[in-house]
């Protein structure tokens, strides 16, 4: 069954005694940077490339002055030359991917009929996360530097389907986003888009999204849940950060929704100065690069997206839960009445008390950690104290020889290279944000056959993650033996973008167990 969702509109610390103030011409017009306190936070961090966020919704205007030199650009891929040049199964997808027409240019479409306000709301969005900074042009984005993914899930009027959201946000993880913001609302579950949302949050993604408007004062998503903001696992987890809306004078906006269990934090989210759609060749989008006066939970996301990415560019080791603890506790009071009384999170999102907390969660200690090692070598974080097993310092990547920083999705796949883990050498969180995070590594060819967790079908596993389906049990009998079923692992389904697809085995000659086992001398010739 398709689900659709649709996006709304609505037209004591002591700090530095000095704060870092940017020079873009419209920063004074932009109150809600100062409301959050990002000046003081500015002297902290001011944003890094090595930190992506997946922007999932009509499309932002990729060649915006004040966006250009933060779009993220997929480096394993060729623009324009028609070849899935990474084999991820999407053609020239460089800055990211149109969901909705399936082409590789995700800006927003101006088929009739379109609605005004849906063309220009991913700009919006990511001026407020990353307009470059200090450029003398325009306007500030909590981020100065950052990595902007552009996602096109929403049509020209703001309505999208779950399973496109689905698949972005599986794109989005398999290709390195560390933040996810979803400025949309649904109000049915479908279960696929769910668990896509869960296998992000276990893989590390922080990710954002809005409660919603309701005119006349909100409703209480307690009594009637919004998604995503409500997706979770009950008390044992919380994927989705959920954010309200407040105004200039730090109380609940009178649109924005509520509740108790869902909505985790307010952010502004009225009157909002940002950047906004512009096309010489489109009349209504001709003349203005910036604009006031948006309003909506929409906007209220990409703050908290925002402050995310900037305390992941500090500090890296920080998981989701850290970053959601850190934003909650570090919150300011937001004022609410009537029912919503209590219901707008812990407060309004102040960035500067957030990374005056930040240190105490990220559990690290560089004291004994190498400064740098050399390329082709497994590394991890140092770990203070007692950790979970699901603590971010507890990752452990391989550095190859294309200078990047490559995950290991679970241990099944990691004892497939290596025997234990004697070799993981720790370094110093400076050197491990330097490192560019690649693509995840995939299983050694021939030792495992695998499938996805939602598909029947299984596979074998050839160089650079490759996978080529066996045509039947006889087959896979005569290549593993007759445990061959004993042999399969399952393959989470947000990472089918990591691997690649090959001919079928229709017959024992057409793949040899032993030679696609030597077909690799290392990990690191298998990227």
């Amino acid at each position: 069954m398709r689900y659709f969702f649709v996006i709304f509109f609505c037209a004591t610390f002591a700090f530095p005694a000095f704060a870092l103030t940017p020079n873009d011409f419209y920063f004074s017009q932009q109150w809600y940077l100062k409301k959050m306190e990002l000046e003081q936070a500015w002297d902290s961090n001011i944003g890094s490339t090595d930190v992506v966020v997946a922007i999932l919704d009509t499309g932002f205007d990729m060649d915006h002055p004040d966006l250009v030199g933060n779009v993220w650009v997929n480096g394993d891929e060729t623009a324009g030359d028609g070849i899935d040049n990474d084999k991820n199964g999407y053609i020239d997808d460089v800055n990211g991917y149109d969901f909705v027409d399936d082409d590789a240019s995700p800006i927003p479409s101006f088929n009739l009929p379109y609605d005004d306000s849906a063309i220009p709301h991913g700009t919006v969005i990511a001026g407020i996360i990353g307009a470059v900074g200090n450029n003398a042009n325009g306007i500030a984005g909590i981020n100065w530097h950052v990595r902007m993914m552009n996602l096109r899930i929403l049509d020209n009027n703001g309505i999208g389907g779950s399973v496109v959201a689905k698949e972005a946000i599986q794109y989005a993880v398999a290709n390195g986003a560390n933040v996810i913001n979803l400025s949309f609302t649904g109000f049915e579950v479908d279960p696929s888009f769910k668990d896509a949302i869960k296998e992000a949050y276990e893989a590390g993604v922080v990710i954002v999204a809005a409660v919603g408007n309701t005119k006349g004062g909100g409703i209480n998503v307690d009594d009637k849940p919004i998604y995503p903001a409500c997706h979770g696992d009950g008390g044992n987890a919380d994927w989705v950060i959920g954010v309200a809306s407040s105004d200039e004078n730090d109380t609940k906006s009178d649109f924005s929704n509520y509740g108790s269990t869902c909505t985790d934090i307010s952010a502004p989210g009225e009157n909002i100065f940002s950047t906004t759609f512009q096309d010489d060749n489109q009349r209504d989008f001709s003349s203005a690069y910036y604009a006031n006066g948006w309003a909506g939970t929409s906007m209220a996301v990409p703050m908290v997206a925002g402050a995310a990415a900037l305390l992941k560019s500090s500090y890296p080791i920080l998981g989701p839960s850290d970053i959601e603890t850190i934003l909650r506790l570090s919150a300011s009071p937001v004022i609410s009445t009537g029912d919503a009384k209590g219901k707008v999170g812990t407060g309004r999102l102040n960035i500067a008390q957030a990374f005056v907390m930040a240190p105490s969660f990220a559990k690290i200690d560089i004291s004994n950690a190498a400064v740098s090692v050399e390329q082709n070598s497994l590394i991890k974080l140092s770990c203070v104290g007692e950790t979970k097993a699901d603590d971010p310092c507890r990752a452990v990547y391989f550095y190859a020889s294309d200078g990047k920083r490559h995950s290991f999705p679970n241990d099944k796949v990691f004892f497939t290279w290596f025997d234990n883990f004697n070799n993981v050498k720790e370094v110093s969180s400076s050197f491990m944000s330097s490192l560019q995070l690649g693509k995840n590594v995939t299983y050694h060819p021939g030792t495992k056959m695998v499938k996805f967790q939602t598909v029947p079908t299984v596979y074998t596993v050839s160089k650079k993650g490759e996978l080529r389906a066996i045509a039947s049990e006889q087959i896979a009998t005569e290549l593993y033996g007759s445990t061959w079923n004993k042999q399969i692992d399952d393959i989470s389904d947000a990472f089918v973008g990591n691997y690649t697809f090959g001919l079928k085995i229709n017959s024992t000659s057409d793949y040899d167990v032993a030679t696609e086992k030597k077909s690799v001398a290392g990990l690191d010739a298998n990227f």
